[in-house]
């Protein structure tokens, strides 16, 4: 399968003047175009982009991935293939403790059947209770032993878990979960610059939906100490989460994001919600609480706490491009190359060879014209 006639988007620029040639779902060559024979899709000069990555996704079409079953699943990959998405972390909410090893366990076997389930993000629930935000302060509870032993039975399906550093028994799981191959996200925390550094050096390597349930800079004493927010921000090791549908995070706030971590540092996510999808003034569930899809975001039902949004990836591009004056090949890039890196996902994210045939074609006003998984159409305008 040859894609011609594009604009492939490659990590340091954008070629016009290239093939793309995929055979058994992987990138087999780059190539000059029309070089050589075969099947060919001629692309009527959109952009080809590599698929995109959501790290960080709970539902969509008023389904949840607590739901824990193949119908929903579904729903939820559906849905976010419109938005250009081929790979997604489904994410657990701060949630009794057997529903979240039940999600991950209808994960871990379904994700054979549905392609673009790469794996689970764990958020909750060893979270702050000062910071829950739309999680159900119910169910959070101290890391112990027995329940990061029960997680790591899921080791292979867990690809990224959400923990509060400052709270009891998170330092020994994040070393733990680090060792095991699970990238620690810190979130939904209360931590000084202190507890931060030391979730750091145990091997916190990412930031959850920066700016948002997260402690920044506050006065101790007579000066002011970092928080979790400005620690990451200020550290290279750490790739941060950025909701950038301009609910979450004002434009101001994004180009900050940017500025600070640059094109690599930034990994665009979701957090999309069972409300993603749904009509304007729909009502849905998360974590046992009632939510209302209002004003293209999600919100607690008469409360105005954000309860995820209702974005897919390309909403979040075009934001980032819009409203922070970021460039393309490096929006793209925090949509694709940098969440694949960060979830452990090295075929992944790129167009390259050896890589997936992962793909989104893009019209010139960034809308998503089609999807590919493996080099197989799962969506098409």
């Amino acid at each position: 399968m040859i894609f011609t006639n594009c604009r492939v988007i490659l990590a340091d620029a954008i070629h016009d003047d290239l093939d793309v040639v995929a055979r058994d779902g992987k990138i087999a060559e780059l190539r000059a175009m029309a070089s050589q024979p075969g099947e060919t899709i001629d692309l009527r000069g959109n952009f080809l982009a590599p698929g995109f990555v959501d790290v960080h996704v709970h539902g969509a079409n008023g389904h949840d991935a607590m739901e824990a079953n193949a119908d929903a699943f579904r729903a939820i990959c559906d849905y976010h293939a419109s938005g250009g998405t081929t790979s997604l972390l489904l994410t657990t909410a701060t949630a009794p403790f057997s529903e979240i090893l039940l999600a991950l366990t209808q994960i871990g076997k379904l994700r054979e059947e549905i392609p673009q389930i790469a794996g689970a993000h764990v958020e909750g629930p060893f979270i702050s209770r000062d910071q829950a935000g739309a999680q159900n302060p119910e169910f959070i509870c101290e890391a112990s032993a027995e329940l990061i032993g029960c997680l790591l039975e899921h080791r292979d399906v867990i690809k990224r878990i959400t923990i509060a550093p400052e709270t009891k028994g998170a330092l020994a799981a994040i070393k733990e979960f680090s060792a095991a191959g699970i990238v620690v996200s810190g979130g939904h925390s209360n931590a000084w610059e202190e507890e931060a550094r030391a979730a750091l050096e145990n091997g916190m390597r990412s930031l959850t939906h920066t700016f948002n349930c997260m402690s920044s800079a506050r006065r101790r004493g007579t000066k002011r100490v970092a928080g979790l927010l400005e620690f990451a921000l200020s550290e290279p090791k750490i790739c941060c989460e950025l909701i950038a549908e301009e609910h979450h995070v004002s434009p101001a706030l994004m180009k900050l994001a940017y500025c600070a971590k640059g094109g690599g540092g930034i990994s665009l996510v979701t957090d999309a919600t069972a409300g993603a999808g749904l009509a304007e003034g729909t009502t849905f569930q998360l974590a046992g609480k009632e939510c209302i899809v209002k004003n293209g975001a999600c919100f607690l039902a008469g409360a105005g706490t954000l309860a995820g949004s209702a974005s897919r990836v390309i909403d979040l591009v075009r934001a980032m491009i819009r409203s922070a004056e970021v460039p393309l090949p490096h929006a793209i890039a925090m949509a694709s190359l940098n969440p694949a890196r960060t979830a452990g996902l090295p075929e992944k994210g790129e167009i390259a060879i050896g890589k997936d045939a992962d793909l989104v074609v893009l019209s010139p006003e960034l809308e998503v014209v089609r999807t590919y998984v493996a080099g197989v159409e799962i969506f098409v305008r």
